[in-house]
């Protein structure tokens, strides 16, 4: 079975912005389709969605791309309508949008998006779109990881998503260290730490480069000792000039306050550039 884009499309503009992303992936895979799904909610009238996803469709096909669209009546919500309309398994990949928060809500809390990525059902990737001039096409991916011992295997498919264009690829390893023991950490201790994170992003780069040999990239590995792991990821993209962050909600032992922690939220509110959140099936 081929790999195939589904794009939750709920009619808002990081929605029209969200679909650029999912063009651009789109190319990447052998059917260059995308099955762009809007549930009937009321949110927007039927007349202007018609009008949204024509323009998409015209985008899409530019660019070479099949645009099929499915509007589907509200069935108990929207949520529960999209797992009936998306397949699932390995080979689909749902791209949503992270909305854009009013005061006193998050970006993912209580979210369509939020839901989709807690299914484990199919790929999802949410994503906060910041500067809508990129068209979908970021150049410098920053990728914190977390030193899993499973190394890069949940995110290898997304990471794949994004094979079509020459990008500068930064792998980034946050060791989170107790805000007094980093005040007084020895050098010898701090040397230790920093030693194994460089190692162990090393052996990501090596699994990176055997499985995806053919891409144009340029890998880039940093390492940092903080006491605050969202406020470090949001330093080094300033620093190395990120277009997009892609963040991992991957593992089945992590508890589901992960999409609503202030952490996470911080980094979507804060953040210099795009934001993706993504999770395996």
């Amino acid at each position: 079975m081929e790999r195939q884009i589904y794009l939750a499309y709920d009619g808002s503009i990081n929605a029209d912005w969200v679909s650029r992303y999912a063009i651009r992936i789109a190319a990447t895979f052998h059917n260059r389709r995308i099955i762009l799904i809007h549930i009937l909610d009321h949110s927007a009238s039927r007349r202007r969605i018609d009008e949204k996803i024509a323009a998409i469709a015209r985008e899409c096909e530019v660019h070479g791309i099949e645009c099929r669209s499915v509007i589907h009546d509200l069935d108990r919500d929207v949520f529960s309508s999209l797992l009936r309309l998306i397949p699932a398994g390995d080979n689909s990949y749902c791209l949503c949008g992270a909305r854009i928060a009013s005061r006193g809500r998050g970006f993912l809390a209580g979210t369509v998006s939020e839901r989709l990525l807690r299914s484990r059902l199919f790929n999802v990737m949410a994503i906060r779109v910041v500067n809508p001039g990129l068209m979908g096409c970021p150049r410098t991916l920053l990728f914190p990881l977390a030193g899993h011992p499973r190394r890069f295997e949940a995110a290898m498919p997304f990471l794949r998503l994004f094979t079509s264009t020459p990008i500068t690829l930064h792998l980034l390893r946050v060791i989170v260290v107790n805000p007094i023991q980093l005040r007084y950490i020895s050098a010898e201790i701090a040397r230790k730490k920093l030693a194994a994170g460089r190692e162990y992003l090393h052996r990501v780069m090596r699994e990176i480069e055997e499985e995806i040999a053919d891409a144009p990239w340029h890998l880039d590995p940093h390492v940092v000792l903080s006491d605050n792991w969202a406020e470090e990821i949001l330093v080094q993209a300033g620093k190395v000039r990120a277009s997009m962050i892609l963040l991992g909600a991957t593992e089945r032992s992590q508890p589901s306050r992960f999409f609503s922690s202030n952490r996470l939220e911080q980094i979507l509110r804060n953040t210099p550039c795009d934001v993706g959140i993504y999770r395996k099936r």
